[in-house]
């Protein structure tokens, strides 16, 4: 079997996962309220803002800072949204560590500047 033909398979096999399933299965609930998704979009391109900002040495934009400061406790309270959240992260953790054995096997360095 090819390289290929076994990504295919891994494809697959990351589908089949619970990882995968439960992040689906928010996924798709809140697909459903727009109003919930666009906040969800909103904090996360404010997180990113913040990540970036802080590898950078740059101060984010104090407004920013705000709403992300107050948008993190209503995502979070809600079991809904907080759930997608953490199904994300937990499926994004299982894809880094495919990628890290992946990788690995190639040879290829996974050194991240701090």
């Amino acid at each position: 079997m090819n390289v290929m033909e076994r990504a295919k398979l891994l494809a697959n096999d990351i589908r089949d996962s619970a990882e995968y399933k439960i992040f689906a299965q928010y996924k798709e609930e809140l697909e459903q309220e727009e109003g919930a998704m666009a906040l969800i979009k909103e904090f996360q391109k404010l997180q990113m803002t913040a990540q970036l900002c802080a590898m950078s040495g740059k101060q984010m934009e104090n407004d920013d800072l705000q709403r992300l400061n107050q948008m993190a406790p209503l995502l979070y309270a809600d079991p809904r949204t907080s759930g997608y959240l953490l199904s994300q992260m937990q499926l994004q953790k299982m894809m880094a560590d495919v990628l890290q054995i992946v990788t690995q096997a190639a040879d290829l360095p996974m050194d991240f500047p701090m």
